[in-house]
């Protein structure tokens, strides 16, 4: 993993009174749940999960995965704004930014380009 996964992470905490805010974009449907990553164009840290967006099991499961990351109470873990939509907002309550950094830190994956970004062998684009 590059440094610039976890030096851009930071971008994605802030520190508030009541613990951290960490900004996320949430990947409902996959296949591959629990994934971290960081999108530097956004400035979100991106979480994969199983669940569908409906009726709210995203969120659930979007608190209970960050709980666990962090190894924080799921109570501590709650949304606080983007209920309904991709782009979210998350409180962990009682745990700085540089305490939430380091323990997300480690399953941070780098975020690849998509297929559309990509520059092919022997071309400049797609």
């Amino acid at each position: 993993m590059g440094m610039e996964a976890k030096d851009g992470a930071e971008a994605a905490v802030r520190g508030v009174e009541q613990g951290t805010l960490l900004y996320i974009e949430v990947q409902p449907g996959s296949a591959s749940p629990g994934r971290l990553s960081f999108d530097p164009w956004r400035r979100r840290i991106r979480l994969s999960v199983r669940a569908r967006a409906e009726g709210g099991k995203a969120n659930e499961e979007v608190q209970e995965r960050l709980a666990a990351i962090l190894g924080a109470a799921a109570a501590s873990v709650r949304l606080t704004a983007g209920t309904t939509d991709r782009q979210k907002t998350v409180l962990v309550a009682g745990m700085a930014p540089g305490e939430v950094l380091g323990k997300i830190g480690p399953a941070l994956k780098e975020e690849r380009p998509s297929r559309r970004c990509r520059v092919q062998k022997g071309g400049t684009g797609p």
